[in-house]
């Protein structure tokens, strides 16, 4: 199958890492929540990237965009 968009997989990945550090610059998110979203990429980018099942990548997938929405959002308030 020919993939349209072969980057857009990473885009929710890279958004979220992006928005992490830009709220850590601003020191915005508390130590515990900061960590907890830290995990929440993580574990979103296995499962999006090294699942060998087709719904849990999509569900990675899902995860890492609903983040990387969230921290965008927040950004966006915070700013």
């Amino acid at each position: 199958m020919l993939q349209l968009f072969p980057f857009a997989g990473w885009l929710a990945a890279a958004t979220s890492i992006v928005m992490l550090i830009m709220l850590h610059a601003l020191g915005e998110p508390p130590p515990r929540q900061r960590t907890a979203l830290l995990a929440g990429v993580l574990l979103a980018g296995y499962c999006q990237f090294f699942a060998d099942s087709t719904a849990v990548a999509a569900g990675g997938l899902a995860l890492q965009t609903a983040l990387a929405i969230y921290l965008t959002v927040r950004w966006r308030l915070t700013a």
